[in-house]
């Protein structure tokens, strides 16, 4: 009961990115579990564009949000969690981009997506360094 307790007290405005979040994270793993990569790109460029400069909600709230709810999705990778926050992000008019790199760590390949605004990262640090090989909403 504390969760929901807990999200009771928020403001309307929290809970509305927190449902949101919730939801576009779902669609967003639902998307990567049946669909090409190629097709969620393009499908995702579509919802990403930015036009103006009314950023309503901070942006760390944005983040804040998808951090949140991921942990109430099932295999929420960093990948569902960058697009989703991606998409959260162009809706208030910030400009960002995600990027997807590797790393071999102990001898094991690994990749990692995260997602910057403003050349600094907003969501997905790591302590490991990744080498990006694709960059998705570069402007």
């Amino acid at each position: 009961m504390g969760i929901i307790r807990s999200f009771l007290k928020l403001t309307f405005e929290d809970k509305c990115i927190l449902i949101k979040s919730f939801f576009l994270l779902w669609v967003i793993r639902i998307m990567l579990w049946i669909l090409p990569f190629s097709v969620i790109q393009k499908v995702i460029s579509r919802f990403t564009a930015v036009s103006g400069e009314s950023h309503a909600i901070p942006l760390e709230k944005l983040t804040w949000a998808v951090a949140v709810m991921s942990r109430y999705v099932p295999k929420a990778t960093c990948l569902t969690r960058a697009l989703t926050a991606q998409i959260l992000l162009a809706g208030q008019n910030y400009n960002s981009n995600l990027k997807i790199g590797v790393s071999k760590n102990n001898g094991e390949f690994e990749a990692h997506a995260w997602l910057e605004s403003d050349d600094k990262i907003i969501l997905g640090e790591s302590e490991v360094e990744y080498t990006p090989i694709l960059n998705i909403g570069e402007k």
